[in-house]
């Protein structure tokens, strides 16, 4: 059984790492605003910045308005693009949009493996709990990345677990020791 987890993990990391290689040149190491556009032009460029162009085409692209989400687009590829209440830019897969919406709930996250582009990089947060950022306790900033989420992240060993990130350039567990806690994968 662990053989499985453990080959699902290193499989899910490799595709990883295939897809981010092909878009890793085209981030930048600036760090997106906080700003989340107002406009659906301004919203569409910023969540465009969230993963390379061939995912971000196809995904369905949703902006929330009054409280609500609101689809720009409609994706046939499975993943969901949209910026957080932070103003991140984010794609994830249907699974990694579960682990989202687990977090956002404050709930159990489902016990799947989900992957998230974030090439434009995250505007911060506090590594210790996700939903008290306004702390910023332990505060780290990472620049353009990806994120492998759900609880099976805690049996992938090899990877810094330290609530005070060393170096943000490095994979790490965010949120280490939680349920929330997903790897973090610099891709510059």
């Amino acid at each position: 059984m662990r053989s499985k987890i453990r080959d699902g993990c290193l499989g899910a990391i490799l595709v990883a790492t295939v897809l981010v290689s092909g878009c890793a040149g085209k981030a930048t190491p600036q760090y997106p605003t906080a700003e989340v556009p107002a406009s659906e032009s301004a919203y569409l460029a910023k969540v465009k910045t969230a993963a390379p162009e061939q995912i971000v085409n196809k995904a369905t692209i949703v902006m929330t308005q009054g409280g609500k989400p609101k689809e720009l687009q409609a994706g046939t590829n499975g993943f969901t693009c949209y910026i957080g209440g932070d103003g991140t830019p984010a794609c994830a897969d249907a699974n990694g949009m579960e682990w989202v919406k687990a977090v956002i709930a404050k709930t159990t996250p489902p016990d799947k493996i989900g992957f998230i582009y974030m090439l434009a990089g995250d505007t911060g947060t506090t590594n210790h709990d996700p939903h008290q950022r306004n702390t910023r306790l332990h505060w780290v900033q990472t620049g353009p990345h990806v994120m492998i989420v759900g609880p099976r992240v805690r049996e992938m060993m090899g990877y810094s677990r330290s609530l005070d990130v060393a170096d943000a350039n490095q994979p790490y567990v965010m949120f280490p020791g939680t349920p929330y806690e997903h790897l973090m994968l610099p891709t510059q």
